[in-house]
């Protein structure tokens, strides 16, 4: 049993390795684990030995089990056995800032390695050695949570598989308990029971009771799943990669576009399909100013950076597998150019390990990220799925997808009513959007602000947005007609995100980038930024709303020039003089808060750490103050007994309970009389003497005397704690030992049966 619920709760960490070599770490944790559990249980090991036996095991099977890249066939290395225990403190916090699943890459199996093979251990030692083997599921539960936390954020099969853990746990509990109530019984009465009877058939309606409850439980979870992603740990981790650390590259779009950088190569692309794209970065983040990386907060899913230890999970995606090869020349930044949705990056070159040990990857928006950046001679290949994209007629009946993306701030008026006049004669999100693309590639004129290129300002906040839009002639570049695009199609009601990167003439026919043999070389001038948009049938679908190059025609061809007229010179109107105790006093700023007394500050600032000590205190006194409750319902029921000899019996048990926690040694076969030998305090004696006189004589007792009994027992236990000191009275009071020991088996006896037999 305890083997199977381990293998049930390991499928909680599946989502997280997705390979073979998590089962061989746990086959090895289980068979080592169960080894040393029953060695210590068969030699009566103390708890001690077993754990240093725990160690023994972990380091002589960890490295071949879950360092397998540092193992010398089935021994250790020492290299392996720095990462193997390296990772028991380390592992936690890579295994939740890595993208999943991580395989068996470097030491991440250490984490499932070491909670499975503890688990194992306590498991098999509780189940071989205690007398409630049902406690030996817990391990089992643990294992299953920590697998949660460290999983992924989305809904697997946690669902199903904790309803299945836990039914397995209270079936084996509820037999369990069955069969020890039916030996109980059995040595009680001398004679066999039927096993039919007494453990089966209630064994068989609880698991039917359980089965139900599961399968309901089940079925409320699969048909009204949370509403929200879950929280663990992966999701509040702090992140070792923070986009908005970094300026936005789109802020250096005219960087690119400088005379020495237009014709400098920056990347050699080998294998890119026909009209290729290779992506820098993913901006869906406004804010008025720029579009950037990550969220206003970074708490966004475009916000969050991952280690990528194997591969990304595409199986979601249609289109084109294709196998990429970059070398970069010129190009510099934290952002590594990629090429459609990533599956697989291998570096290669003298910095290949530190390059894959600095690469950050976001799968939501398909930006990688190198921290330290790249530079001149950094080389690596790319196995990616270019999706497949829907033509101008498809994409005119297209419908709004849901996904997520920040909302944009501080838009100019001009977004909106642009959108409104060139998409009016359209019916349908699909067809509006694309009318608006095609009137920004109608109406819009390429410049870079460069050489004799005519006034260009560079920048894509608001303002610009706006001058854009209003002015005679629409002038700019992919930098401003990408932002402005992403802002009117978030305005039909589209999520939509810049996408800046490399490909063949810029999106403005003027490229300087070469081919030959099979190898594209991308220069500066092919530096461009296209639009991302999600529909419901296609997903995100890139977009390029960039006109073509074209003669900018003059601008007073274009306009007729406005009549000047003087201006009407208007007066001021005559200012009021107001005296000074008139004058109305100045506004306040209604954004700025009130001044807290000082008092009140001091008082704010104590309070949590005040709050957070009393809660300490409390946690650590909890366990006590259980134990004392459970003694105190414990004497409560005896005392309330349905009848005056069960209420003397529950007496003298509350009076050999406090002997136990005295620390006195009672054997669960003495008699009564046997039991007060050597004990401390007075009374013992005659309390014996009155619960056998009550027990076994030939009357029944009335409440009088059970009334007697009590307060007798109560005068013997307070006898008991006299000449003890402070410590020891509390050291007896959350005493486990009558708790462990439980009530022994006594004949009570029946009236006229002479005594005790």
């Amino acid at each position: 049993m305890v083997w199977l619920l381990l293998a049930v709760a390991s499928v909680s960490w599946w989502p997280v390795y997705r390979d073979d070599s998590m089962v061989v770490a746990a086959v090895t944790a289980i068979v080592f684990g169960s080894l040393v559990a029953l060695v210590g249980t068969v030699l009566r090991l103390p708890t001690v030995v077993v754990a240093v036996a725990t160690v023994a095991a972990f380091t002589l099977t960890g490295v071949p089990a879950a360092v397998p890249g540092e193992a010398n066939g089935l021994l250790p290395t020492g290299r392996g056995l720095v990462d193997l225990f390296a990772g028991v403190a380390l592992g936690w916090k890579q295994l939740v800032t890595i993208s999943l699943p991580v395989g068996s890459y470097e030491a991440l199996l250490v984490p499932y390695f070491v909670t499975l093979l503890v688990a194992t251990v306590t498991g098999v030692s509780v189940a071989t050695r205690a007398s409630r083997q049902e406690l030996a599921a817990i391990p089992a539960l643990v294992l299953f949570a920590i697998g949660v936390v460290v999983g992924p954020s989305r809904l697997d099969t946690s669902i199903v598989t904790a309803v299945v853990l836990v039914g397995i746990a209270l079936v084996w509990a509820l037999t369990v308990r069955h069969a020890r109530r039916a030996v109980a019984v059995a040595t009680t009465i001398g004679a066999k029971v039927s096993v039919t009877r007494s453990v089966v058939r209630p064994a068989l309606v609880g698991t039917g009771t359980i089965v139900a409850a599961a399968v309901v439980a089940t079925g409320l979870g699969l048909v009204a799943p949370p509403s929200v992603g879950r929280t663990v740990a992966r999701t509040d981790v702090v992140k070792p990669f923070d986009p908005r650390d970094y300026v936005s590259p789109l802020s250096g779009f005219r960087a690119y576009q400088e005379q020495t950088a237009a014709d400098t190569a920056q990347l050699r692309v080998s294998g890119l399909p026909e009209n290729g794209f290779v992506r820098i970065a993913t901006l869906d983040t406004y804010d008025g100013v720029v579009y950037r990386v990550g969220g206003p907060d970074g708490s966004t899913s475009s916000g969050t950076f991952e280690r990528v230890p194997t591969s990304v999970d595409v199986r979601g995606v249609d289109g084109t597998t294709v196998r990429v090869g970059v070398t970069v020349d010129g190009y510099r930044g934290v952002w590594l150019p990629t090429v459609g949705d990533l599956e697989r990056v291998e570096f290669s070159g003298s910095g290949a390990d530190d390059d894959r040990s600095a690469f950050f990857y976001n799968a939501s928006t398909g930006t990688g990220a190198v921290v330290g950046g790249v530079g001149e001679g950094t080389s690596y290949d790319l196995t990616a799925v270019i999706p497949d994209q829907p033509s101008d007629e498809q994409l005119a009946s297209a419908r709004p997808g849901n996904a997520s993306v920040p909302t944009a701030r501080d838009v100019p008026d001009a977004v909106r009513e642009t959108v409104e006049s060139t998409t009016a004669d359209e019916s349908g999100a699909g067809a509006k959007l694309v009318a608006m693309i095609q009137s920004l590639k109608r109406t819009g004129y390429i410049s870079h602000g460069v050489g004799d290129d005519r006034a260009s300002r560079s920048g894509h906040g608001a303002d610009r947005i706006q001058e854009l839009l209003t002015s005679p002639l629409m002038i700019g570049d992919q930098e401003q007609y990408a932002a402005a695009a992403a802002l009117m199609a978030d305005d039909l009601g589209f999520p939509a995100r810049v996408v800046m990167g490399f490909a063949a003439g810029g999106d403005s026919g003027t490229s300087t980038g070469t081919t030959s043999g099979g190898t594209t070389t991308f220069r500066g001038s092919d530096v461009t930024a296209r639009i991302e948009v999600d529909t419901a049938q296609w997903g995100w679908v890139m977009l390029d709303p960039n006109p073509p190059v074209r003669e900018i025609p003059d601008e007073q061809q274009q306009t007729p020039q406005p009549v000047t007229r003087p201006e009407t010179v208007v007066p001021p109107p005559p200012v009021t003089q107001l005296d000074q105790d008139q004058q109305a006093p100045p506004q306040t700023d209604r954004n700025t808060p009130p001044v807290q007394p000082l008092w009140l500050q001091i008082l704010l600032a104590a309070l949590p750490w005040a709050l957070g000590t009393l809660g300490f205190i409390a946690l650590v006194l909890l366990p006590f103050a259980v134990i004392v409750l459970a003694k105190r319902l414990r004497r409560r029921r005896r005392r309330r007994a349905p009848t005056p000899r069960g209420r003397i019996v529950g007496a003298w048990d509350e009076y050999r309970d406090a002997l136990l926690d005295r620390g006195h040694d009672v054997a669960r076969s003495s008699t009564r009389r046997e039991a007060v030998v050597g004990a401390p305090g007075d009374g013992g004696t005659g309390l014996a003497a009155l619960a056998d006189r009550a027990v076994f004589g030939p009357s029944d007792v009335d409440t009088t005397t059970a009334d007697r009994m009590w307060s007798a027992t109560d005068d013997a236990i307070g006898s008991l704690r006299s000449g003890r000191t402070r410590r020891e009275r509390f050291r007896t009071a959350v005493s486990l030992r009558s708790l462990r020991a439980g009530t022994p088996p006594t004949f009570q006896g029946r009236p006229g049966s002479g005594g005790p037999r």
